[in-house]
């Protein structure tokens, strides 16, 4: 539940780069789009690519997932990925159903319930409660498109195999994630040929927002790996 201006604080450090951002189908100046399946969303990337790449990618959660997939089905256009705890539902490693799909999908709550559910559990009540009145009520109309994109994802067959990705790929991790959410992403980068896992030691889930600079640290490091691999 998310839009790129939250990512505002880690371009700060990443003042040097050449930096693209979108909203995705359903989400922040992407609203009115409404949800797509994981094939939409990759080819959406791709036709930002077209205009920009070949690019290092920075996708967090389900945004990584879309990078991670059109790294795969379009290496001319991506020279590395930034993926920070990318759900992969078809990897062994994840659960049969997932802590946050639990509470999305399987208590039976509205969608506009389950959304204030998902933040409290991201952000804690406290969080939650001292988020401005504005934002809790944007998260919670977009409740539905949550519904729907967590339910279509969960139901995804693979979309690429990390065994075959050749790009480099710096996947991260927050100490303070969910188990799941860590495990995977270690396995993940062990099953990529090129890639590195980087935990953020006091960090959650939503890393790129409580630890901008370190979140830069990784599109630096793929930025460099990416650059390696494309010298003579």
């Amino acid at each position: 539940m998310d839009a790129s201006g939250s990512f505002q604080r880690v371009m700060e450090h990443l003042g040097d780069w050449n930096l693209v951002t979108y909203d995705r189908r359903g989400w922040g100046r992407s609203s009115a789009l409404g949800p797509a399946p994981l094939a939409v969303h990759a080819q959406d990337l791709t036709d930002v690519l077209v205009g920009h790449g070949p690019a290092v990618v920075v996708g967090h959660s389900f945004g990584g997932t879309i990078g991670l997939t059109v790294a795969a089905a379009r290496p001319d256009l991506v020279q590395a990925v930034v993926a920070f705890e990318p759900p992969l539902p078809w990897l062994p490693w994840w659960p049969a159903r997932a802590p946050w799909e639990r509470t999305v999908l399987d208590e039976g709550l509205a969608p506009a319930d389950a959304a204030e559910a998902l933040m409290r559990s991201v952000l804690g009540d406290q969080g939650w409660q001292a988020t401005p009145e504005r934002i809790r009520n944007q998260r919670r109309a977009e409740g539905p498109v949550l519904v729907e994109e967590m339910r279509s994802l969960a139901e995804e067959e693979p979309s690429f195999d990390p065994e075959r990705l050749e790009c480099p790929v710096v996947v991260g991790g927050g100490g303070a994630s969910l188990d799941h959410h860590r495990l995977v992403s270690r396995r993940l980068a062990d099953l990529l040929p090129r890639g590195v896992y980087h935990e953020l030691a006091d960090a959650g889930h939503p890393a790129h927002v409580t630890h901008p600079e370190s979140f830069a640290a990784l599109v630096t490091e793929a930025g460099h790996a990416g650059t390696k691999v494309r010298s003579p």
